[in-house]
């Protein structure tokens, strides 16, 4: 992904604000990549245990970098205004309705292993 001035320079004005939640979680995803490979050279169960909410999580934030950059395309092409404000509203909707949901996954990942661990292998056989 693009960051930075270069990356947001084929933004309208009125977008590149939009963007810092796009850079945030960018950013944030980077480091979580990282914080779960540090935990996992102590703990090989971090992995397994991270996965789920892992890809859930990069996938939110992958598609809000295309929600992106379809605004962009559409800002640039010489589709009806009626498109170009429709690709605006639904990437508003993602960015604040959708994208949100990778503070639950984050929330999931930074748990670690322990609370799936903690359940009784027994209790799977009832």
């Amino acid at each position: 992904m693009s960051s930075g001035a270069d990356g947001c320079r084929r933004f309208r004005p009125s977008w590149r604000q939009r963007l810092a939640p796009l850079r945030e979680k960018a950013g944030e995803w980077q480091a979580l990549t990282l914080a779960i490979g540090k935990r996992a050279a102590a703990d090989a169960e971090e992995i397994g245990a991270a996965a789920y909410d892992y890809l859930f999580y990069s996938g939110y934030v992958a598609l809000a970098y295309w929600w992106a950059r379809s605004v962009a395309a559409a800002d640039a092409s010489s589709q009806p205004q009626a498109f170009k404000d429709a690709k605006r509203e639904t990437a508003r909707f993602y960015f604040a309705r959708i994208l949100p949901r990778t503070l639950a996954h984050k929330a999931a990942i930074d748990s670690g292993p322990a609370p799936l661990l903690a359940l009784d292998e027994a209790a799977f056989d009832a």
